[in-house]
């Protein structure tokens, strides 16, 4: 880290709650831990159908850090954990790790949101925690890239909305209105980078993306970094008490869908008529 000015890139992180360092590390490595993923089978490296999109056989490919290959190799980079330390005026360890993969042509949406919605219930003391990102290929205007709302970690945690994602997963996402109000104030910056590009955001940081519908994918290696300072208290009660309140939104959600699919489909078998709008039978009939 020598060529860096690791004063100025932390001061852009204070001060706007992310910064991407370009050619941080080598695109080599990058390229080698995409060829091990697309090596693998899919199948194999998910849990369940929760983890597939319409599409897509892999969406996301979790706690790679506790693994040995090219994708841990990458999370446990040196120079990474040495410039978050960097960062975080403590000694790090990752608690959470993932690969996002943002398919070509159907890649889902990930709206706007805090991590600390995720993370703020699990007794953390402080709210200080943050993401690494690391790009295995192109990430750019045309694939639906990260979106940040600067300087929006500065105002602790924002009031989320829950709903229900299109694996029937519980998630949070901040509403419309308010996203006007920070947009209007702070702007958003748009993620343009390459493989070897890394960027670090504050878990208050505000952040989404959209559907990619290109043809071209854009996958990211993503860690958690915590302080050994800020470890959690009572984890496992806390944890499991926040995954019980998703799971019973999951629940409710699918039971309130089963019975509304359910009155459909008996309304529309018990009648001779349509009991939905199109196609119009009689526009059918040939003449």
């Amino acid at each position: 880290m020598a060529n860096l000015n690791l004063k100025n890139l932390k001061k852009k992180y204070e001060e706007d709650g992310f910064v991407l360092i370009k050619n941080f590390i080598k695109k080599e490595d990058c390229k080698n831990a995409l060829k091990w993923l697309e090596k693998k089978n899919k199948n194999k490296l998910i849990k369940s159908w929760t983890e597939k999109e319409p599409g897509v056989e892999a969406a996301v490919y979790f706690v790679v850090h506790k693994k040995q290959n090219q994708v841990s190799n990458l999370v446990h980079n040196k120079k990474i954990m040495e410039f978050a330390s960097y960062l975080a005026k403590d000694e790090v360890y990752i608690y959470s790790s993932k690969v996002n993969f943002k398919a070509a042509w159907c890649g889902a949406v990930e709206y706007y949101h805090q991590d600390l919605a995720y993370w703020k219930h699990r007794g953390y003391p402080r709210n200080d925690m943050f993401s690494v990102m690391i790009f295995l290929e192109s990430h750019n205007d045309q694939n639906a890239p990260l979106n940040i709302i600067p300087k929006t970690h500065k105002l602790g945690f924002i009031n989320h909305e829950q709903f229900i994602n299109i694996n029937g997963l519980s998630k949070s996402m901040i509403p419309p209105k308010k996203l006007s109000k920070l947009e209007k104030k702070y702007g958003i910056y748009r993620v343009n980078a390459n493989p070897g590009d890394v960027l670090f955001f504050h878990m208050g940081c505000v952040h989404g993306s959209g559907h990619n519908i290109s043809p071209k994918s854009r996958t990211v290696v993503l860690s958690q970094i915590n302080t050994l300072s800020n470890k959690p208290r009572n984890v496992e009660k806390n944890s499991r008490n926040f995954n019980l309140l998703r799971a019973k939104r999951e629940v409710l959600e699918a039971r309130r869908k089963l019975r509304w699919f359910e009155k459909k489909y008996k309304k529309q078998l018990n009648s001779k008529k349509l009991t939905f709008h199109a196609p119009i039978s009689s526009q059918e009939k040939s003449n």
